[in-house]
């Protein structure tokens, strides 16, 4: 009980040295009676009538004409196309040339970057895929990678029908 009423105190103190310093530092007038003596206010002056003044307008001498010659458009500058640079197509991952354990960052440095990639967990370890796939997606190569290392790789290829064949989809794999 002791300790709660120290603490009481101690507020109250603050407080009140608080309110003392706010009321010591504004200005009397605002609280009590004016201190000054209200004086009337003298009636403004009228205001003189507007000065109205003519201004004559001369005329202006017409410069003679001058006379320059006459400017040529130069002819547009065509700039030439830099020359396209194509580069070497990226080899198609094969299965045999994937061997086991290579880290992710030879296999996109060799291959490029695939056509289709998922990253998922899987018992507490980061499983990505890589599809790399050219032939319009016919031919594809998926490559399975454990925490940034190479896991497996599989190569799927659709057979090529024959022009003209029109049979469902699904009987294209029989």
């Amino acid at each position: 009980m002791l300790k709660d009423g120290v603490v009481l105190s101690v507020i109250c103190l603050i407080l009140a040295g608080g309110i003392f310093l706010w009321w010591t530092q504004t200005s009397a007038r605002t609280y009590g009676a004016p201190a000054d003596p209200q004086f009337q206010q003298p009636e403004p002056a009228p205001k003189p009538a507007p000065v109205v003044v003519k201004t004559v307008v001369k005329p202006k001498p017409i410069p003679a004409p001058v006379e320059q010659p006459a400017v040529i458009p130069a002819p547009p500058v065509v700039a030439e196309a830099a020359p396209v640079v194509k580069r070497d197509p990226r080899p198609f991952p094969a299965v045999d040339q994937i061997p086991t354990g290579v880290h992710e960052d030879s296999i996109t440095t060799k291959y490029g970057d695939p056509a289709l990639s998922a990253v998922t967990s899987t018992g507490g370890h980061m499983v990505e895929t890589f599809v790399y796939a050219r032939q319009q997606g016919r031919s594809a190569t998926v490559i399975r990678l454990e925490d940034g290392k190479v896991s497996s790789a599989y190569t799927q290829s659709e057979p090529v029908l024959p022009p003209g064949l029109s049979a469902p989809r699904r009987w294209h794999n029989y």
